[in-house]
């Protein structure tokens, strides 16, 4: 694992203990238990068109703040109303200035799947993004040894929550494969670069996986789109092109060329 990787990792591993403290397990356990379903986020990757996962995203480690004012029941419903097919919600706190409160938000604002985007290690936070809304929840390959995603894997499947497993380098696929949705990065965790061409390069050797295949990041155009599309990416995560842009939505319509 990288610093900045272990460092985000570290720290969330302090706040997570804690919490523990105020709601124990079998207590988010129930409240997970209790919580609606949500659409398939799977389903939503299915056939054929342009399938955005919109992300709403206030900061990042790499590029400090994005979006101020981070209005989550307005956002949701623009980017819904739209076009995206579901929307990941960044609940990180230390780096990314998100929490689960965005994400419950989120969930009361719109019906399409909702993906909890965050750095999973424990299974109390599986149970927190099913408690919050979520239909699915991130795993990062880096982050964690084959036996962790495993176990995280088989857990989120248990709370009804699909995976989408995130892959950065070739090393990473085959892991990432066997989540439910694979996600591929086009960021470099060593220096923070982005390379659409590396990530059309992974993608490609995905062709014929029979899984919804993601590309992750640096996505600015909707020529960016079909480059990656023809590559073999059924869907797309867009953050930070969206979340910069004074109207969201429009922005979408803009990347989807829709009217």
């Amino acid at each position: 694992m990288n610093s900045i990787l272990n460092e985000i990792v570290e720290k969330n591993r302090e706040a997570l203990e804690l919490k523990k403290q105020y709601v124990p397990f079998q207590d988010m356990a129930a409240k997970a238990a209790e919580a609606p379903e949500r659409a398939s986020f799977t389903d939503a990757f299915r056939g054929p068109g342009i399938r955005v996962i919109a992300e709403l995203k206030k900061a990042s480690p790499s590029k400090g703040l994005i979006r101020e004012n981070l209005d989550v029941p307005v956002l949701a419903k623009s980017l819904k109303d739209a076009g995206a097919a579901a929307l990941s919600v960044l609940t990180e706190p230390f780096f990314f200035k998100g929490g689960l409160e965005n994400l419950r938000l989120a969930s009361e604002s719109v019906s399409i799947p909702l993906l909890r985007k965050d750095f999973i290690f424990d299974p109390y936070q599986i149970l927190e993004a099913k408690a919050s809304g979520a239909s699915a929840v991130l795993l990062i390959v880096a982050m964690l040894k084959p036996g962790e995603f495993k176990r995280l894997l088989d857990f989120a499947h248990l709370c009804g929550l699909a995976v989408l497993g995130e892959a950065h380098t070739e090393d990473e696929l085959a892991l990432a494969a066997s989540a439910d949705l694979i996600g591929v990065n086009a960021r470099d965790l060593k220096t923070f670069s982005t390379s659409l061409e590396r990530s059309a390069d992974l993608i490609a050797m995905l062709k014929g996986c029979g899984k919804p295949v993601v590309a992750e990041s640096a996505v600015r155009t909707h020529m960016d789109i079909l480059m990656l599309q023809n590559a073999g990416a059924t869907g797309f995560l867009i953050g930070e092109t969206l979340m910069r842009a004074a109207d969201p939505g429009a922005k979408l319509k803009e990347l989807l060329q829709c009217c």
